[in-house]
């Protein structure tokens, strides 16, 4: 079950992943909203999928990964649901929408940039977590101890006023853009672990 879960879990995330890189060619604000709220639920799935495979001495590791990664989900859903309804519907006076409307620089972006930062310090301690024996499972726990170098930059970031509030230009939609260029092939190599698992477990025959 766990491996048919983590499958599901891992394509869902490689799909979001996709549908958000679209969503910033076509410069679709609802399209990444929803996208990347689906990629933060995908990837607790796929986080928790991996962490149950940790050696009985890196469990811990794996369950703070988990643990973490849960925390970003919740920062990134605040953000993206509060866009979606509050924000897209005006249910609130002026002053409250500046605040909560998502540009860079402001509040609601600081939460967001903390929250990936999280999702990078996860994927750090899952992949550390990971005793991999086929090819492609070391480059997906090479892969996603090297995420984790979003961690301190994204949590760096704000607290430099490198984007301040207002600020606009291309260059967060490209960074934007290479992430979910090296993210996608991330999740594409979960799946194909996930795949192998599913495909090597033990088969149990009835009784005759």
């Amino acid at each position: 079950m766990n491996n048919k879960f983590g499958l599901v879990a891992s394509f869902s995330a490689l799909i979001c992943t996709l549908l958000f890189l679209a969503g910033l060619f076509t410069r679709s604000d609802s399209l990444n909203y929803w996208s990347c709220l689906a990629l933060s639920w995908a990837y607790i799935g796929t986080a928790c999928a991996l962490a149950q495979e940790a050696r009985e001495d890196r469990k811990g590791v794996a369950a703070a990964g988990v643990a973490i990664g849960s925390v970003y989900s919740l920062l990134t859903n605040l953000v993206y649901y509060t866009q979606l309804t509050t924000v897209a519907s005006g249910a609130a006076d002026q002053e409250v929408l500046r605040v909560f409307s998502f540009r860079q620089g402001s509040w609601i972006f600081g939460l967001d940039l903390l929250g990936y930062g999280l999702m990078a310090l996860s994927t750090l301690l899952i992949g550390l977590s990971m005793a991999p024996r086929a090819s492609g499972d070391k480059a997906l726990k090479w892969m996603l101890m090297l995420h984790g170098i979003f961690f301190p930059i994204c949590v760096v970031m704000p607290v430099l006023d490198v984007f301040p509030e207002g600020s606009g230009g291309n260059a967060g939609i490209y960074a934007l853009m290479g992430w979910c260029v090296y993210f996608a092939p991330v999740m594409a190599l979960a799946v194909q672990h996930f795949r192998r698992q599913w495909k090597d477990r033990p088969t149990v025959r009835a009784p005759h």
